[in-house]
């Protein structure tokens, strides 16, 4: 593969230099992952924390730290609950994808801090799509250059795969509750408590597997699975060496270089392991048996059950310590930065982007209306295909410039919208843009979009607009909404209202 051919050159050897990042407003740090741009992202018990490159510290998503309130709930920022998650993972969209593990859920956090649940709710075992997905503790999370998402699903001693298309989630290797140690092909495959993943730079799968004391690879073409290093569950120990000659003691996270270089957070040994690419030679990096809070270099540090690491866009591992309260360890070792390789996009999203352009860019727009004194210039093929009103209205000639009602200068004109409502629709014809939050502050609001919507036959706004209308229902504005909705003349309108009445019948009783 293309990644595995073009490895960092080595840099001269330097040993293990650890140093501590006090972060006393964040307290227990369980999971870490860099973004594209640096940013690093923080799991506590109860919320996601962002550390920009400039050092600062901000709440993404979550209870503040103050209350560290755990639970589950979907939504914006602060409102949204965490319960114990211990895996992170940046999308290529920016968005950030969280094993949520004690909700026994995948959540995805927007680059905006809106939470969404992308699969599981009920602990067990199944797969499926959505809520029909069943995990049991999921736990490390990766994504893979196409933007496959793989998680270790811990209590199910096995790796789960899911497709970013429609989210469906399937099992890659193990299965269900039957922990062992056999490297075989998918379902014949056995874990024990498979905990932290990484990709390497050939695009395999790098586990560690917890309570087997050693460190797999798996094949994500077809499951096949072998130990990269340790023997299994009697092998617990501290030993380098190579391969099978190694000993780990509950092994819980892993991260890969540039060079294929092995990470290792070896917990309950309470020190950081590497594997070297070729020979699978095992040597301690930093830390020695003895746990504590020490920085410095080699085997004079000391570290607290390390749980999680990560490598940032510098080389340097940066370590997460849950017994370490309110601190990130950063290890400097000469480690190669993993290449900086174009994300994967969906072409899908490429094209929207694209058409997105357009909208800026008039010199090939080969129509002109005119909207309350402004004039906005537009593509007819973009239009219509995009809405069956402008198909129809450039089909019949009726909305051509040789003909029918045109403004000075041959625009069409149209009477029926205002500039801000047409501006909108035009922003969703060309780029799927669908309003969100401010935007209805500054134009138009849900109710008249929605006729808007329904006028030019934008079936997508057209939802999204009654969606926003029903969801702003309040009781103290009820009645003018429903003096809205019949001013709009729009049955769906209407009918949400009505039902809102019906369902919060007792709220509008007089004592």
């Amino acid at each position: 593969m293309a990644e595995a051919q073009a490895k960092r050159a080595r840099p001269a050897a330097l040993e293990a230099r650890v140093s501590t990042l006090a972060l006393p407003a964040i307290g227990k740090i369980n999971a870490l992952a860099i973004g594209i741009d640096g940013t690093v992202f923080v799991a506590t018990d109860s919320a996601i924390y962002v550390l920009s490159p400039a050092g600062f510290v901000a709440l993404f998503a979550g209870s503040r730290s103050e209350t560290r309130e755990t639970g589950y709930q979907d939504g914006e920022g602060p409102d949204a609950r965490f319960d114990s998650p211990r895996g992170l993972a940046v999308a290529s969209d920016g968005s950030l994808l969280v094993a949520d593990t004690k909700n026994h859920r995948l959540r995805r956090v927007t680059p905006h801090g809106t939470v969404s649940t992308v699969a599981g709710g009920e602990r067990g075992f199944a797969d499926g799509v959505g809520t029909a997905v069943c995990f049991y503790y999921p736990w490390g999370i990766v994504v893979d250059g196409h933007g496959t998402i793989y998680v270790s699903d811990y209590g199910n001693e096995c790796i789960r795969k899911v497709t970013p298309s429609d989210w469906t989630v399937s099992t890659l290797c193990g299965v269900g509750t039957h922990a062992g140690f056999a490297d075989e092909a998918a379902a014949a495959t056995r874990f024990h408590s498979p905990l932290g993943l990484a990709m390497d730079m050939d695009g395999n799968l790098i586990v560690a597997d917890r309570d087997n004391n050693c460190i797999r690879k798996v094949v994500p073409l077809d499951g096949r699975v072998s130990t990269v290093a340790g023997s299994g569950s009697a092998g617990k120990g501290l030993a380098d060496g190579e391969a099978a000659a190694a000993r780990f003691d509950q092994p819980q996270d892993v991260a890969v270089d540039g060079n294929n270089t092995i990470l290792i957070a070896d917990c309950n040994n309470n020190c950081l392991r590497k594997i070297a690419s070729e020979g699978a030679q095992v040597t301690t990096l930093a830390g020695s048996s003895e746990p504590g809070k020490v920085d410095g270099e080699g085997a004079s540090v000391r570290f607290n059950a390390p749980c999680a690491v990560v490598l940032d866009e510098r080389g340097r591992l940066l370590v997460a310590e849950p017994a370490n309260t309110g601190c990130q360890r950063v290890v400097e070792a000469s480690l190669s930065p993993r290449l900086t390789v174009e994300p994967w996009k969906n072409p899908l999203t490429t094209v929207v982007e694209d058409y997105a352009k357009m909208l800026r860019d008039t010199s090939l727009a080969d129509v002109t209306f005119a909207v309350d004194g402004q004039r906005f210039h537009a593509h007819r093929c973009m239009l219509a295909a995009r809405s069956p009103y402008f198909k129809a209205l450039f089909a019949s000639g009726q909305g051509m410039r040789e003909e029918g009602s045109r403004a000075a200068g041959g625009d069409i004109e149209l009477e029926e919208v205002s500039a801000p409502d047409f501006e909108m629709l035009m922003e969703y014809l060309y780029s799927h843009k669908l309003p969100e939050g401010e935007e209805w502050q500054a134009g138009p609001g849900p109710g008249e979009m929605a006729v808007v919507a329904d006028w030019f036959q934008a079936s997508g706004l057209y939802m999204h607009c009654v969606g926003k209308f029903v969801g702003g229902l309040k009781v103290g504005k009820v009645v003018a909404r429903l003096v809205q909705a019949r001013d709009c003349g729009l049955t769906d309108l209407e009918e949400a209202v009505m039902e809102y009445l019906q369902t919060n019948a007792l709220a509008f009783q007089v004592n």
